[in-house]
């Protein structure tokens, strides 16, 4: 053929989008191109290569049209857990595609759809996937099953309706009910289910770690560093020479010290403070400076790029960068000369930045501490190592607590929100199995620093802000008004008045939060309120940052866990400390798709960290089944009400068939269960003593049963919930 094959295609296309909404047969189509030395058969296979990409449609009688003139369209699908989906196309909306019409499509195929249903009033539409036209190469797990001589696998996530036939069962080493890792193929004639091939046997999966590996796998989370990624880390010195020494600020005579988790393996983070004579505070903030080690293009940065961000599993972390980076030259070790970027500011006892700058530095960090550490050296008590803190140090965390108070109190001011959210721990032995799952303690060690790490991006975002360089902005945009609506209406069925005309104040929103502490329904609420918020974004345009009520907001602190705070070292050192330059000029698009790219990564890293937690739950559970504990209502579904334990922070479903006394359904404000007969009510905030009747690992679920109604929910003193609106100073 000697006719460029791109040439070619744009020629097919221009001559289909002649006909408009008439089909063109094949023949016909070939005769009007009329290119001389153009094989037929190789123009039916370029014809065939333009329809499985989904540029064109093939309609009957080998007629071809346009898609969006055919009434098809192509896209990609992402799987849900009831078995349907969403179709994302290119114009960058999705639509719903119910199980029926799924057709056995997985997350990340390549599909050709058609709507199914028009967009009319109250309704949107719904897709039919027609044709699989690209396989995903996203992986698949799930539980080897060998029946004779065929096997099968089971897929893990309950989303996938059908199980997959192994091609290769012959060069595998798995037994039946080991965890395996598959790629999905299309589906060929004589089969009635899709093929797989398993690409990697995990094993036993109660075996130590098999468990989280697989959910690893799952979210296609990148395990392993590239040789050549390893070999860079493995070539860069350990001694600072003094050349670099003398190019910076040292400031290692300066008091400095870290705060982090009792099990952290790096800290990328260290503080500095002292007050002033004339009562304003002087805090340093010194982050490890990535960007020296990590240039622009290398093999690692280009790792570090496609991974993202680091993952924090249950039982691992799946790092951004290299151990020798993460662990040793960017961690900021006690006794160890370290290169940090610091922020340096000047505050005010109001809370106000009165001079700020950022400088390219050395530390030698005097101590390591943990939360626990420090919270028991400010509350005086002896234990968790808190006696043990230097005088100098000691001072420094009695002035920065201090500060904390001030800046605390400023975020109120401004209308920050202030969400009570806490986490599960899951405690691990020496085999990876969970011996205990506590509520993650929020103390006032955690906000000191928070407080710190978020003046210091602050001013890192108006530094370069000011100066209008690119890089990404950390943006929370304001909540959705239907949303706020409908969580108005749920707080009302509550008992709680919340006026989502008054939500555009943050202050009013903080007002309430803070009227509903110590209720049942308090736990509820704030995550009611939180879902009801837009997701925070990596975005090159500043749309300012509603939560934290900041009109400019970056990520600067965490360059070894996050790469947007990478590419803000690189743009500091290239325009404010000019030692150096950001690497290749990058145009909007590149910080736009980023941007995209690492957002889209986070969600999938929240996600893998958030299954881990469910199945260690689970696993946990299953050693007390038939055992009764105490716990709060804590949301309402269709198919009955979740229900949290006071022993223990998990969560479990009471399915509604075990409701055996009546017939219950959702109320219309989705806050009750109410029986049909009896009018008997469970609500949102019931105390109940429940039974552990089962606990899926695989699945990550759990289910209770409900023993007895202990009480009706107790809203407090503040049931009426009625909140002033806050005086803006």
């Amino acid at each position: 053929m000697c006719v460029k094959k791109e040439d070619l295609k744009n020629l097919i296309l221009d001559t289909i989008k002649s006909f408009g909404k008439k089909r063109v047969r094949r023949r016909q189509l070939y005769n009007l191109i009329g290119r001389k030395g153009l094989d037929y058969e190789d123009f039916k296979s370029i014809l065939t290569e333009m329809e499985e990409s989904g540029e064109i449609a093939r309609m009957k009688g080998r007629r071809f049209a346009l898609p969006e003139e055919s009434g098809l369209f192509t896209g990609i699908f992402t799987l849900s857990k009831n078995g349907g989906g969403y179709i994302r196309r290119k114009e960058g909306d999705s639509v719903y595609v119910p199980p029926r019409n799924a057709v056995g499509a997985v997350t990340g195929d390549l599909v050709q759809a058609k709507i199914s249903r028009r967009r009319r009033a109250g309704f949107s539409p719904t897709a039919k996937i027609v044709d699989i036209l690209e396989r995903s190469a996203e992986p698949v797990v799930g539980i080897y099953k060998k029946t004779g001589k065929t096997a099968y696998v089971v897929p893990r996530d309950a989303a996938y309706s059908i199980n997959f036939i192994v091609k290769n069962p012959d060069d595998i080493e798995a037994e039946d009910g080991h965890l395996v890792v598959v790629k999905v193929e299309s589906q060929e004639k004589g089969f009635t289910l899709p093929l797989c091939t398993v690409t990697e046997v995990l094993g036993d999966p109660d075996a130590p770690g098999v468990d989280v590996l697989a959910i690893v796998k799952h979210h296609n989370l990148p395990v392993v560093f590239p040789d050549e990624v390893l070999e860079e880390a493995g070539n860069i010195p350990d001694d600072i020479t003094q050349a670099v020494i003398d190019a910076r600020e040292d400031i290692r005579s300066l008091v400095t010290f870290t705060i982090d988790p009792a099990d952290a393996k790096d800290f990328d983070d260290a503080v500095s403070i002292r007050k002033n004579s004339d009562g304003t505070y002087h805090l340093g903030v010194h982050i490890a400076d990535v960007s020296y080690y990590v240039k622009d293009s290398s093999p690692t940065d280009l790792e570090a790029e496609k991974r993202g961000m680091s993952c924090y599993l249950v039982d691992r972390v799946i790092p951004m960068l290299p151990e020798r980076l993460s662990n040793d030259l960017c961690s900021l070790k006690p006794g160890e000369d370290k290169l940090t970027k610091s922020v340096f500011a000047v505050i005010d006892n109001r809370g106000n930045v009165r001079e700020s700058r950022i400088a390219n530095t050395i530390i030698r960090s005097r101590m390591r501490l943990s939360y626990e550490q420090v919270q028991s050296y400010l509350d005086g008590e002896k234990g968790e190592g808190g006696e043990s803190i230097p005088s100098e140090v000691g001072e420094s965390l009695r002035i920065l607590s201090e500060l904390t108070d001030v800046l605390s109190e400023r975020r109120k001011e401004r209308g920050a929100l202030d969400f009570e959210n806490p986490e599960a721990r899951v405690i691990l032995d020496d085999n990876g199995k969970p011996v205990d799952i506590v509520k993650r303690e929020q103390l006032k060690a955690h906000r000191m620093i928070e407080e710190a790490m978020i003046l210091a991006n602050v001013v890192t975002a108006h530094a370069l802000a000011d100066i209008e360089v690119p890089f990404l902005y950390r943006v929370h945009e304001e909540p959705d008004p239907l949303r706020i609506e409908a969580f108005a209406e749920t707080a009302r069925a509550l008992g709680f008045t919340f006026k989502a005309s008054l939500a555009s104040d943050r202050g009013y929103i903080q007002s309430f939060l803070e009227s509903i502490k110590g209720t049942d329904t308090e736990r509820t609420l704030n995550l009611l309120l939180l879902r009801s918020m837009k997701r925070a974004c990596y975005s090159p345009d500043n749309r300012g940052h509603y939560g934290l009520a900041l009109p400019v907001y970056t990520h600067f602190t965490s360059p070894i866990r996050r790469y947007p705070d990478l590419i803000v070292h690189r743009q500091i050192d290239s325009r404010i400390t000019e030692v150096g330059d950001s690497g290749k000029l990058h145009d909007d698009g590149y910080y736009e798709a980023l941007g995209d790219a690492v957002t889209e990564r986070e969600q999938a890293t929240d996600e893998a960290e958030r299954e881990s937690i469910k199945m260690k739950a689970a696993e946990f559970m299953r050693g007390h089944i038939g055992e009764e504990f105490d716990g709060i209502i804590t949301g309402i579904m269709s198919m009955g009400f979740f229900v949290g334990l006071e022993r223990y922070y998990v969560e479990g479903l009471v399915h509604v068939s075990t409701l055996h006394d009546d017939y219950y359904t959702p109320d219309t404000n989705g806050v009750a269960m109410i029986g049909q007969s009896t009018g008997h009510r469970y609500m949102m905030g019931d105390r109940v003593r429940v039974i552990v009747v089962r606990a899926d690992k695989e699945q990550g679920e759990i289910d209770f049963m409900v023993v007895q109604e202990l009480k009706k929910r107790n809203s407090g003193r503040k049931k009426s919930g009625r909140t002033k609106r806050r005086k803006r100073k």
